[in-house]
């Protein structure tokens, strides 16, 4: 097992303006989102992030579990509390994931890739997942949870075996470990580098940087939407962070939340 992590460690110069103003460290915890939300309804300040060194019950978007083993991963939370439109917190989705990619870019050759809305792939598998809630207190007051999971010393055996095909981890893909004090210093420093852009510039600056980052644009993709499921060609995103579909039929559609499969190849 690599170093446990520590927020003394962490914070060491660490310049940042708001994320990681506070940073709290776990050796096991439920999940770093259920845990946020506990302390939002303290009234936890803005930035502070949480840390575990294992999830029991880590989770992803559509309740899917997230395997959070001990020291071998990044699982933290981070609590925001923008003033915008509730119609924009998706856009926190694809900040997060930028500034994830970002962070890991610093440590791969292979450069990792988004998929939209909230997946990062490295080498066309799953290297980190991001899931963003909404949480308001019994008090009135309300904030956003940004939940992130990288998979970074695990190894093939470390995944159900109904994950080895489609998951993976940086030390996997880079054949080398990764220092996990390093990786999430530079997670936190690119999250508030982000997140103080899209404050004062609005989300425009961050979108066409997620599209820089992101090989989904002329791929055929299918998005689900429950039992829907629609075929097309990714066209980008538009103003507000939607996803922009050509249909098979010739519509262009947009979406403000799917899943969405990519096909090498014109879907079957």
């Amino acid at each position: 097992m690599s170093t446990p992590l520590s927020a003394k460690k962490i914070k060491n110069n660490l310049n940042s303006l708001r994320i990681g103003s506070e940073i709290l460290v776990f050796d096991a915890v439920d999940s770093t989102n259920d845990l946020a939300k506990q302390y939002l309804e303290k009234d936890a300040a803005e930035g502070l992030v949480l840390i575990a060194e294992s999830q029991t019950s880590g989770r992803g978007r559509m309740g899917r579990s997230w395997v959070s083993l001990p020291g071998v991963g990044l699982y933290l939370s981070v609590i925001l509390k923008p003033q915008i439109q509730p119609r924009r917190v998706p856009q926190l989705t694809l900040l997060a994931g930028l500034a994830t990619t970002l962070a890991i870019n610093e440590f791969t050759r292979k450069k990792a890739r988004l998929k939209w809305p909230n997946d990062i792939l490295l080498n066309g598998k799953k290297l980190c997942g991001i899931l963003c809630e909404t949480h308001s207190t019994q008090n009135g007051k309300a904030g956003v949870i940004v939940g992130i999971g990288i998979n970074v010393n695990h190894t093939i055996t470390d995944f159900p075996d109904d994950l080895k095909s489609s998951a993976t981890s940086l030390m996997i893909e880079t054949g080398n470990p990764v220092d996990r004090l390093a990786l999430v210093r530079a997670l936190i420093g690119h999250l508030d580098q982000q997140y103080d852009a899209y404050l004062g510039n609005g989300e425009q600056t961050v979108i066409e940087k997620w599209l820089e980052n992101s090989d989904m644009v002329g791929k055929k993709i299918t998005v689900t939407q429950g039992k829907s499921a629609t075929r097309g060609t990714a066209l980008g995103l538009d103003s507000h962070g939607r996803l922009l579909m050509r249909s098979e039929k010739g519509e262009e559609l947009a979406f403000d939340s799917g899943e969405v499969t990519l096909h090498s190849s014109a879907p079957a």
